[in-house]
């Protein structure tokens, strides 16, 4: 039986320091991040790949050629809940075994990562790569975690503490930009210039 994988990309952020939407900056001369890392996941496997994101950029994305049509995009309408909130509305939206999380402001996900992720997704509620012990993005989450994710009446939840309830395996690997995160226009000008 094939697996089913769906990925989720979290950008209901304000993007207040970088002053742009950050899904929606160009990764290089043809796609912004969010392409980016929907060709990833979907070159991986994945059937469905969900944008969570706010009001603003689902206006930005309607008005201009970003090419995300194959994504699935749904609104959070109350961004200030943080991360979990915007998981949990996209794992309303879709019906699936393991999913990828990741956030837009970092869109270095890689094929090989997603599956050395996948190779070890029966060890552990979830899985993470990790560069020289230190845990990044993206990662991937067990059925019991879509479950429980499904199901949790507090939506205020944070994230991060949430998924520690569960067990974890941290993935080593070679790439140190699975720890990266576009933050700043500063932070965008170091990845410009790798890129370009």
């Amino acid at each position: 039986m094939k697996e089913n994988f769906s990925a989720i990309i979290l950008a209901a952020g304000s993007s207040g320091r970088m002053g742009q939407p950050k899904a929606l900056l160009p990764f290089d001369p043809q796609r912004c991040f969010a392409r980016k890392l929907a060709d990833e996941f979907f070159a991986f496997g994945c059937n469905r790949v969900v944008m969570v994101t706010n009001s603003h950029v689902m206006e930005k994305v309607r008005a201009g050629n970003y090419q995300l049509s194959d994504i699935e995009i749904v609104l959070n309408p109350n961004p200030n809940l943080g991360r979990f909130y915007s998981l949990y509305l996209a794992l309303q939206a879709i019906d699936a075994q393991h999913v990828f999380v990741t956030n837009a402001d970092n869109p270095f996900a890689k094929i090989d990562i997603l599956k050395q992720l996948w190779q070890h997704s029966a060890q552990a509620d979830y899985v993470c790569p990790a560069y020289q012990g230190k845990g990044g993005h993206p990662i991937l989450i067990s059925p019991r975690i879509v479950s429980a994710v499904r199901a949790e009446t507090n939506l205020e939840s944070n994230l991060k503490d949430y998924l520690n309830r569960f067990s974890k395996l941290y993935i080593p690997v070679t790439d140190e930009f699975i720890l990266t995160n576009i933050n700043t226009p500063q932070d965008y000008q170091k990845l410009v210039f790798i890129n370009f």
